[in-house]
C-alpha cells in the first residue's frame, strides 16, 4: 500500500508537474481526514494535520460525499488546506468498487429514503438519504456513513495548484483514470489485509485446537486405560474355559463384562450396555460396576441387586441415559443357572453335547431411567455342559454397505458350529465374520462379549 502511494503521488509531480501531492485516508473514529502519503512536503507540518470532514469544513469535503472532482481556485482562510499555504487545488475521491446498490445490500425497506431504488451504488452522495437513518443533522449523517461497511469512499486525493497552470479537461480525464485504477488497487490491498488477518487468527485457533485436541486425547487416552483396568484380567477356577473380547467405538466405552466368584460355590456372569458412547457412557458404567459389586443381594438374587442398584441411579445420578444388562449367577453345588434381565438381548446357552441353544430372556425394563422396574429371577437346571455366550448389541447390529445387521442367527450357528473349539477361538472367529460383514468399517457402537464353558 505505501508503495503504491508512493508511486501514485511521485508520478503526478514527476509526469504531470504537481509539486505538491497528498493522499488522505478517511479517519471514521475522529470525522476527519489523515494524510497517508504526501511529495513535496515537510513531513513534520503534517504529522498533525487532520482535515475536518463535517458541513462546514472545506469543499474538499464534497469530494467525498458528493462523489466527484472538486476544484478550488482561490482557497479561504477557513479551508484546512490553507494551513498549508495552498492559494489552488483539486481533489478526487478514491473509491472502493460497490457491486450493488447500497439499499439493495441493506435489503433495505423505507421507501420514504430518496436511495431506495434507485441505481445510485453510493447511498452517501445524497444527501437527503440521511432520513434512512434518522440523522437530524448533516454532520450525524456524514458520521453514520463513514462507519457503515457499504462506505466506499477510501479517501483523497489531493493536488496543490498553487504553482500550476490552469487545469485543462484532459488533465482531469487522465487523473480520474489514475484515480479510479488506485481505488480498485487499494480495494485488493485491504481484501489481502483482511484474508492476512483472517487467516493469522486461523492459525492461532487452528494451533489453539490442536493443542486442546491433543490434550483432550491425551485425557482419554488416560480414562481407556484406567476402563481397560477395570475389566477382569483373570477369570474363576470353576469354569471349564472362558474368553472375552472389547472393542470401544472411541476411546472409552459404555459396554461392561465381568465374571468373578462371588464365594466359592457361585460364580456371577454380567454383560451391560448404556446408550450411546463416549466419556458420560463411560462413567456410568463404572459406577455401575462398583455398585453391582458392592450389592448386598449378590449370591442370592440377581433381580434384587439391579432393583438396588436402579433405585440408586434414578435417586442419585441424572444422566438421561439407561443401561440394559444381562445378570446371572451360577449355584455350582446344586448346578443352578439363575438369570435375569434388565432390557437386554435374549442371551444363548448351548448345551455342547447336543448343540440345541436356549435363549435366555426375560421382559426386565432397562435400568436407569423409572424409579421402579418389574425384573424377575428365571432358574435354569443345568444338566452337563454348557457354553454361554453374553454380548453386546454392537456386534449384532453391525452392518454392512446394504444396512442390513449382522443379526444373532449368525451368532448362533456359528455358536453351534464352534462347540467343540475353544471359547477364544469362537470369539476370534466371530469377530472376524462380523468385520468383513461390515466391509472393514469401524463399528457404529462398542461391542463386547464374554464366552464361558460352564
Amino acid at each position: 500500500m505505501e508503495e503504491l502511494f508512493n508511486g501514485l503521488c511521485l508520478g503526478f509531480r514527476e509526469l504531470a508537474g504537481y509539486n505538491r501531492v497528498m493522499v488522505l485516508g478517511v479517519d471514521s473514529e475522529n470525522f476527519c481526514l489523515k494524510p497517508l502519503h504526501s511529495v513535496g512536503f515537510d513531513k513534520e507540518k503534517l504529522k498533525d494535520f487532520r482535515p475536518e470532514i463535517n458541513f462546514m469544513a472545506g469543499e474538499y469535503t464534497d469530494a467525498i460525499f458528493l462523489n466527484k472532482h472538486i476544484f478550488v481556485n482561490s482557497v479561504p482562510e477557513t479551508d484546512s488546506f490553507s494551513l498549508l499555504g495552498s492559494k489552488a487545488y483539486i481533489t478526487f475521491p478514491l473509491l472502493k468498487r460497490a457491486l450493488n446498490e447500497c439499499w439493495k445490500v441493506k435489503k433495505c425497506q423505507k421507501p420514504n429514503c430518496p436511495s431506495f431504488n434507485s441505481k445510485n451504488q453510493f447511498c452517501w452522495t445524497n444527501i437527503n438519504s440521511g432520513l434512512a437513518i434518522n440523522a437530524p443533522t448533516e454532520d450525524i449523517r456524514r458520521s453514520t456513513c463513514i462507519k457503515c461497511k457499504e462506505f466506499k469512499c477510501e479517501g483523497l486525493l489531493w493536488l496543490d495548484l498553487t504553482n500550476h497552470a490552469t487545469i485543462t479537461g484532459e488533465d482531469t480525464a487522465m487523473i480520474y483514470a489514475a484515480v479510479t485504477q488506485v481505488g480498485l488497487l487499494i480495494e485488493s490491498f485491504r481484501v489481502h489485509e483482511e484474508l492476512v488477518k483472517v487467516n493469522e487468527k486461523l492459525k492461532v485457533t487452528h494451533a489453539e485446537l490442536q493443542k486442546a485436541h491433543q490434550s483432550l486425547k491425551e485425557d482419554l487416552q488416560a480414562a481407556s486405560l484406567i476402563q481397560r483396568q477395570l475389566l477382569p484380567t483373570s477369570f474363576p477356577k470353576g469354569l471349564l474355559d472362558v474368553y472375552a473380547a472389547y472393542k470401544a467405538n472411541l476411546y472409552v466405552s459404555g459396554d461392561y463384562y465381568d465374571c468373578f466368584e462371588l464365594n466359592n460355590n457361585v460364580i456371577a456372569f454380567v454383560v451391560a450396555d448404556v446408550s450411546g458412547h463416549g466419556s458420560a457412557a463411560a462413567m456410568l458404567m463404572s459406577m455401575f460396576k462398583i455398585m453391582l459389586k458392592s450389592s448386598p443381594f449378590n449370591g442370592v438374587s440377581p433381580a434384587k441387586t439391579l432393583k438396588a442398584i436402579n433405585e440408586t441411579l434414578v435417586s442419585e445420578v441424572d444422566s438421561g441415559k439407561f443401561i440394559t444388562v444381562f445378570y446371572a449367577i451360577w449355584l455350582k453345588n446344586t448346578n443352578e443357572f439363575i438369570y435375569t434381565s434388565a432390557g437386554h438381548n435374549p442371551m444363548p446357552i448351548m448345551n455342547k453335547k447336543t448343540g440345541e441353544i436356549e435363549l435366555l430372556k426375560s421382559s426386565g425394563f432397562f435400568i436407569g431411567m423409572m424409579p421402579d422396574i418389574r425384573v424377575q429371577d428365571r432358574v435354569l437346571k443345568l444338566d452337563g455342559k454348557y457354553r454361554i455366550g453374553l454380548y453386546t448389541d454392537g456386534i449384532n447390529e453391525a452392518m454392512n454397505s446394504a444396512k442390513e445387521q449382522f443379526g444373532h442367527d449368525r451368532i448362533h450357528n456359528l455358536m453351534k458350529e464352534s462347540a467343540t473349539k475353544r471359547c477364544r477361538e469362537f470369539v476370534e472367529t466371530l469377530l472376524k465374520k462380523v468385520d468383513d460383514f461390515s466391509g472393514g468399517e469401524e463399528l457404529a457402537d462398542d461391542a463386547t462379549i464374554l464366552v464361558c464353558d460352564l
